[in-house]
């Protein structure tokens, strides 16, 4: 049973926490038709009323609220850890390991290497004909290098994950290039959807720009 609380003529009748907030439900003392929804800090300090005339829309507002602070401590627990580097490839026992964005890696071992993806990232976003690019391997999604490798370049270059290097060795569109001449080389049927993907995205693009 809860102990009695009292805030600018509500009672508190219900309160559900979450982390280390508390959101609650007041029914007012006089007109029992009458409820609100607060942020509680400390049992004493209540923000952010939300007002209703029936209980049902009151409750579900509770929950709503609780909720979004569910998610809200949700995302910020995700953001806060960062993905370990892999110690161990198909290829062999990584020997150097460079992360190109949270949970992409480029690997090399003695023998070989390639880029792994973190498999729950991949499937995120990567297109599926990338997908059918690589080979699963433990929780990676994994492109193997020479051939494949570029594919898994081309996607991260095309979501803004990763950018094209510009520097002594290569120009201003010099590196995307080359990526692009390797995977329509090696994976023609991947290029043959991603082009008919992006024709697709800036007719629509075109279409809206019309209706505007």
């Amino acid at each position: 049973m809860m102990d009695y609380r009292e805030n600018a003529g509500y009672i508190i009748t219900d309160s559900c926490h979450v982390g280390d907030s508390e959101f609650v439900l007041g029914v007012h003392l006089t007109a029992p038709q009458q409820f609100v929804t607060w942020k509680c800090s400390n049992r004493t300090d209540y923000d952010w009323g939300h007002y209703f005339s029936d209980l049902f829309s009151a409750q579900k507002d509770l929950v709503a609220r609780a909720q979004e602070e569910v998610q809200c401590l949700e995302d910020q627990r995700q953001n806060a850890i960062v993905p370990e580097a892999p110690s161990y490839s198909p290829w062999g026992k990584v020997q150097e390991c460079e992360t190109l964005c949270p949970g992409v890696y480029s690997v090399s071992t003695p023998g070989h290497g390639g880029i792994m993806v973190r498999r729950e990232l991949a499937e995120k976003i990567f297109r599926k004909e990338a997908m059918g690019c690589g080979f699963i391997e433990g929780g990676y999604l994994c492109f193997e290098e020479d051939c494949d490798a570029q594919v898994a370049l081309r996607e991260l270059m095309d979501k803004k994950m990763i950018q094209a290097p510009v520097n002594e060795r290569f120009g201003p569109g010099a590196y995307e290039a080359v990526i692009n001449s390797s995977v329509q080389i090696h994976h023609p049927e991947y290029w043959q959807a991603r082009e008919k993907a992006i024709s697709e995205q800036n007719r629509q693009a075109k279409k809206k720009g019309r209706e505007r």
